[in-house]
């Protein structure tokens, strides 16, 4: 049995749709999926839809951008795992999020036609329709307009960071997110710890040591960056403070083309038996 804790479609920054995503999933034999769309739950009605037909299982899922002091291009996201898709308050922070996605397209739009790069109308109002626009989609219009030869290269040359159309955009602070999926009934994951960017084993307990004492649940600990002293790193980190395990992909489809569900760069083997440990926390948490 197949597992995937993290994907993306098309409702954020991931090339297929929903139903697309649980088609492919079906194929490579995925039982069980979690649909993690960045600040985003919209495509989760759609693919449980999908999942259902199909008698495949869908874990509802988030992913959120944190505020969180690390150096250079080191970041820290939270999935929020088991959330309720109708709990108002998780729907009303995404939404405000949302906007200012939006708002921060306009920037960047702003600051390439101070550059001399003017989009299509078409293409702008496209970007003003997508309810989770995000610098790929940005990139992915530079590419068609044929500005740029490769989505590395927009981001490099026009808007990645320190790149001139770079706008930073609005996050959450860490406890206001966990405190959120909580709150939405969830499990709060530490996304692709190698992120934190630790140069060594003590670094990356300090950097876990701070993230427990704010109230995550768990670690995503498979993951295509991780090699295997990571994981085991971080398998052992999770059973010394009793955490939650979870493992995905992060597929994204053409903006990651490297990256495939289930195997990541084909050295990602996540065990089918996290789903039931994960469920095991779950039910010890909420009962």
């Amino acid at each position: 049995m197949a597992v995937d804790l993290h994907l993306h479609t098309t409702h954020s920054d991931g090339s297929l749709t929903p139903s697309q995503l649980v088609q492919l999933l079906k194929k490579l034999g995925v039982k069980t999926f979690a649909i993690t769309d960045h600040d985003t739950i919209s495509a989760i009605k759609q693919a449980d839809r999908a999942a259902h037909k199909n008698g495949m299982r869908l874990i509802t899922g988030v992913e959120l951008s944190i505020e969180y002091p690390l150096p250079g291009s080191a970041h820290l996201h939270l999935l929020g795992l088991f959330i309720d898709v109708q709990n108002e308050e998780l729907n009303f922070a995404l939404k405000k999020l949302r906007e200012e996605r939006k708002n921060r397209a306009h920037l960047i739009i702003r600051k390439l036609e101070q550059m001399g790069i003017e989009l299509p109308s078409s293409q702008k109002e496209k970007l003003v329709l997508n309810n989770s626009v995000a610098r790929p989609h940005i990139a992915q219009i530079l590419l068609q307009e044929g500005l740029v030869k490769s989505m590395e290269e927009a981001f490099q040359k026009y808007i990645g960071r320190n790149a001139p159309a770079y706008v930073p955009k609005k996050k959450f602070q860490l406890k206001e997110a966990i405190d959120l999926v909580h709150r939405a009934g969830g499990l709060a994951i530490v996304a692709h710890p190698v992120s934190l960017g630790a140069k060594t084993d003590a670094e990356l307990r300090d950097h876990l040591d701070a993230l427990v004492s704010c109230g995550i649940d768990g670690l995503e600990a498979y993951y295509p960056l991780h090699d295997p002293p990571l994981t085991r790193y971080l398998l052992n980190y999770a059973e010394e403070k009793r955490l939650a395990v979870s493992g995905g992909s992060d597929f994204h489809g053409e903006a990651k083309k490297e990256i495939q569900p289930v195997i990541g760069d084909g050295r990602l083997n996540v065990p089918d038996e996290i789903v039931t440990q994960l469920d095991a926390f779950y039910r010890e948490k909420y009962g």
